[in-house]
């Protein structure tokens, strides 16, 4: 171990202008390679290691961290302006930028296809038509809750017989242990849910006319 050490010191020793040379020419090429690689038309994108220490630096976290897409000037300038605007300008504004809004949402659904399907359909008049078109599809699952129930105490459905059933398969013994009226309306919720695909598409059809209709009065 002892030699091992002496000899490793003699070699740093003798070659240490050489190591000196290399790490000189190392950082000059470092300093350079831009403009030898221009010079050659050789490629200076910078390496994978450049690319994270400068994704990761703390100039490029601090810049991330603000989540406007405007600096801090302009968005003071904007605040600034909206404060000098009077009511109405604020009005034909926000009606302009929705109307903009709904244009890109409506380009965004035709890019990624979602505006085909009904669940895109569905995400799209959430965003379009926001509290109005949640209160619309929580009337209609209230609306179709309702006859359910109905259908069920009109068809004398017994929903302990039907649990009982359920605990002779699976080897339970619930029945025995839930109030009929609480029995009755876990099945009605239970068939509203199986309804969903039945009643989506008709909260997607009608919400448009519902909405306007009801947002004009």
């Amino acid at each position: 171990m002892l030699a091992a050490s002496r000899i490793s010191n003699r070699v740093l020793q003798n070659d240490a202008p050489s190591l000196l040379r290399a790490v000189s020419v190392s950082s000059v090429m470092r300093q350079t390679r831009p403009a030898n690689c221009t010079r050659f038309g050789i490629s200076s994108s910078p390496s994978a290691s450049e690319r994270l220490e400068e994704e990761f630096s703390p100039l490029s976290l601090q810049q991330r961290r603000h989540y406007s897409v405007l600096s801090k000037e302009e968005e003071e300038k904007e605040k600034a302006r909206v404060a000098s605007l009077s009511s109405y300008e604020k009005e034909v504004e926000l009606r302009d930028l929705d109307a903009k809004l709904s244009r890109l949402n409506t380009l965004r659904g035709i890019n990624t296809g979602e505006l085909y399907t009904m669940r895109g359909k569905f995400k799209f008049l959430a965003k379009e038509y926001g509290i109005g078109f949640m209160m619309w599809y929580w009337t209609v699952w209230t609306a179709t809750a309702i006859l359910t129930y109905g259908s069920i105490e009109l068809l004398d459905v017994d929903a302990i017989a039907l649990l009982a059933k359920v605990d002779a398969w699976t080897g339970y013994d619930i029945s025995s242990k839930v109030d009929p009226t609480l029995g009755t309306i876990g099945l009605t919720i239970a068939v509203n849910e199986l309804l969903e695909p039945l009643r989506l598409p008709i909260v997607v059809f009608t919400t448009k006319p519902v909405v306007d209709t009801l947002s004009r009065r």
